[in-house]
C-alpha cells in the first residue's frame, strides 16, 4: 500500500512540475500518447480531459507511480549502465516519496488509497520490459521512463489547474518541479 501510494504521490509530484517547467526541446519532442515503435505503451487514458476528477487521477497517478518505481527497481537488476542505474535509483527514491505524500494527502481528503497494482496498460509495458532482451532492456526501460514522465507531467499540470480536490491540487502543484526534472533527466539519457 505504502509503495502504491508513494508511487502515486510520486507521480502527482512529478507530473505537474514537467509540464509547467519542461523546456520547449522537452515539450516538443513528446510523442503522441500511446505510440511507440510498435511496442505497448502507455495509454492515451492518461491524457488529460478538460475537467479532473480525484476518481479519474487518483487511480491513474497510482499505478503510473508503481509502474516508476518497479520498473526502476528491475532496472537496477538489470541494467549495465552506471548512468540508467543512477536514475533508477533516483526514480525509486523519488517516486517512493511521493508515494508517501500522496498517502498523507489523501487520508486528509479522506479518499481511500487505490490498490497497490499496476493498471492493465501499464502492466503490459512491465511485462514487456521484462522480457526485454539485454541488449535492448536499457533502450527499453528509458523509452517506457520518457513515456511515462510525459504523461505525468501533463496529468499533473491539468490536475493542478483544473482539479476538483484542493489537497490534491495542491499535491500536482508541488510534485510538478519533481516530476518535470525527471523528464528532463530522462530525456537526456534517451538522446545519448
Amino acid at each position: 500500500m505504502i509503495r502504491f501510494v508513494s508511487a502515486f504521490v510520486s507521480a502527482l509530484v512529478l507530473v505537474p512540475a514537467a509540464v509547467t517547467s519542461a523546456p520547449a526541446e522537452a515539450q516538443s519532442t513528446t510523442p503522441p500518447a500511446g505510440t511507440t515503435s510498435g511496442k505497448p505503451s502507455r495509454s492515451t487514458a492518461m491524457a488529460p480531459a478538460a475537467a479532473l476528477t480525484a476518481s479519474r487521477l487518483v487511480p491513474t497517478a497510482a499505478s503510473s507511480n508503481l509502474f516508476e518505481i518497479e520498473s526502476s527497481q528491475l532496472a537496477l537488476q538489470r541494467s549495465h549502465s552506471p548512468k540508467i542505474k543512477d536514475f533508477a535509483q533516483h526514480m525509486v527514491a523519488d517516486h517512493s516519496l511521493a508515494a508517501s505524500k500522496m498517502k498523507l494527502a489523501l487520508s486528509q481528503a479522506n479518499i481511500p488509497a487505490p490498490p497497490d497494482k499496476l493498471n492493465a496498460n501499464d502492466q503490459k509495458i512491465f511485462d514487456n520490459l521484462k522480457t526485454a532482451q539485454d541488449a535492448a532492456f536499457d533502450k527499453t526501460y528509458i523509452e517506457a521512463q520518457y513515456n511515462a514522465h510525459v504523461e505525468a507531467v501533463n496529468l499533473f499540470k491539468a490536475y493542478a489547474q483544473d482539479g476538483d480536490n484542493p489537497r490534491l491540487k495542491a499535491l500536482a502543484a508541488d510534485l510538478l518541479p519533481t516530476l518535470q526534472g525527471h523528464l528532463d533527466q530522462v530525456s537526456k539519457l534517451r538522446s545519448s
